[in-house]
């Protein structure tokens, strides 16, 4: 279905937005109140829902607004950079958005936007952290312009470009009985003060779907939100956690950590971006260097 919304009606709904005030908006866009009126009617028929709540004495954003909001000025934000790219490309500091997982931002990403900066030193790099699922909406929603993530393979409207497969390690303190052991099974860990990530983690859905297969459960102790506040609480000495290796790094001096097995857990790292999306000439660099350096054939 084609959607007939004009620049000028994105532009006409920001400045509403941030002023408040019809009136404010129509003397700054040089329009008169019906025109301003008339593009944001004609935005909200598009779109499907009211964009403002109006009063006699006031105008403020709707629910939906509020939602709108940064994607409008996305959308100006991505017109105005692809516009002075046509024929420059390093007049002007170009912004890369680039989400990702926590775990990969340490030896991953961060690395990897150091590299690059000292190839394209003009280049701006804006990293969005967050949880897989959130990763994947960003993409979706068009808040970053690709991502760093180990979901996505299955989702509509996402091309999935894998990089490498993780295994998932058992975490412990230094000095612990575990450290005499190669690799370990969920046997040698059963009964121990163990420290999960929240239920709806996708690091959490990972190691419990292959628990599951094999028929095996892992009762919790603690549960935290991220993986990074599990591996403080490991270092405090209160249990044991399964986690990604990538989020072990030598920061954890105090940590050692062993394959698991009897079940193997792992999952796939890998690049994504929405499906038939061509990235600017910045985003693209950064992704095939991504791929340059973390690609296992």
């Amino acid at each position: 279905m084609r959607i007939n919304i004009e620049i000028g009606d994105i532009e006409a709904f920001i400045e509403v937005a941030e002023t408040n005030s019809f009136a404010k908006a129509a003397g700054n866009l040089n329009l008169s109140q019906p025109a301003l009126s008339r593009r944001i009617q004609k935005l909200e028929y598009e779109l499907g829902t009211l964009l403002f709540d109006r009063t006699t004495r006031k105008v403020q954003l709707s629910y939906s607004g509020r939602n709108f909001l940064e994607r409008a000025k996305s959308i100006i934000e991505a017109i105005q950079t692809a516009t002075k790219t046509l024929n420059e490309k390093y007049t002007f500091p170009s912004i890369v958005k680039i989400a990702a997982v926590n775990t990969a931002l340490r030896n991953i990403v961060f690395p990897t936007i150091k590299l690059f900066k000292t190839k394209y030193p003009n280049s701006k790099i804006q990293i969005i952290e967050r949880s897989a699922n959130y990763v994947v909406d960003s993409v979706l929603g068009g808040e970053c312009d690709f991502a760093i993530n180990f979901m996505g393979l299955q989702e509509p409207g996402i091309e999935f470009e894998p990089l490498f497969e993780e295994e998932y390690v058992v975490v412990f303190p230094k000095g612990d009985e575990l450290e005499k052991k190669r690799k370990i099974k969920i046997s040698d860990i059963k009964g121990r003060d163990f420290i999960a990530v929240w239920k709806g983690s996708g690091s959490r859905i990972y190691f419990e779907d292959a628990l599951a297969k094999h028929k095996e459960t892992l009762e919790w102790t603690y549960e935290v939100r991220h993986v990074p506040n599990a591996l403080q609480m490991v270092e405090q000495g209160m249990g044991i956690t399964l986690a990604p290796r990538l989020a072990i790094s030598k920061q954890y001096e105090d940590l050692s950590f062993r394959p698991l097995i009897d079940p193997k857990v792992s999952r796939v790292m890998g690049l994504i971006k929405r499906s038939g999306r061509n990235l600017s000439f910045d985003s693209q660099q950064l992704y095939d260097l991504l791929k340059q350096r973390y690609l296992k054939n």
